[in-house]
């Protein structure tokens, strides 16, 4: 069964939408540069306002292998706070705004891109963010089983200067 066939028929509950310009990334990379001691730490506070630590990690792991600052780094960079943005917009068409967290807590607990074998992009709700994060209980308390009843099925393009991300979410 390929990737289409399991998803037809499936109930898309939340869509967004968000494209973003790539030299913006590559100028807050070569400003606050990650292999630069004194850039660094500026780097590190604002990455953490919209990533995951599983996608920081992630992203050591690609600068020590590449020990550059390369153009697919500011794609990952990019990407991620492009379907951070997405998923936020999705979220809103089925979880009232005022029962979601504050949209920093959404892009740096809440939710982390993956990928699959085949190198396709996921978005996965962080199972720990509630006991991790008392403070929004109440979103696990009332939406505790919608995670796992929905999904997020996303896309990211880019071409040149550009990147899109596109994320539907979606009833398993």
């Amino acid at each position: 069964m390929n990737f289409a066939s399991e998803h037809i028929g499936r109930k898309i509950v939340g869509v967004g939408v968000d494209i973003v310009h790539l030299p913006r990334f590559a100028r807050l990379l070569e400003k606050y540069s990650p292999l630069d001691p004194v850039g660094r730490s500026t780097f590190q506070k604002i990455t953490q306002k919209f990533m995951h630590e599983k996608e920081r990690a992630h992203f050591r792991d690609l600068l020590a292998e590449e020990q550059h600052l390369s153009p697919s780094l500011h794609r990952y960079i990019a990407g991620i706070w492009a379907l951070k943005e997405c998923s936020l917009k999705a979220l809103c068409c089925r979880i009232s705004k005022h029962d979601l967290p504050p949209a920093q807590v959404v892009y740096s607990r809440m939710l982390y891109k993956t990928q699959n074998s085949a190198g396709v992009p996921k978005l996965d709700y962080d199972k720990m963010f509630g006991q991790e994060y008392p403070k929004y209980k109440q979103l696990s308390k009332k939406y505790g089983s919608f995670f796992s009843t929905h999904e997020f099925l996303v896309s990211l393009s880019h071409d040149k200067d550009y990147l899109i991300a596109i994320v539907n979410l979606v009833e398993r």
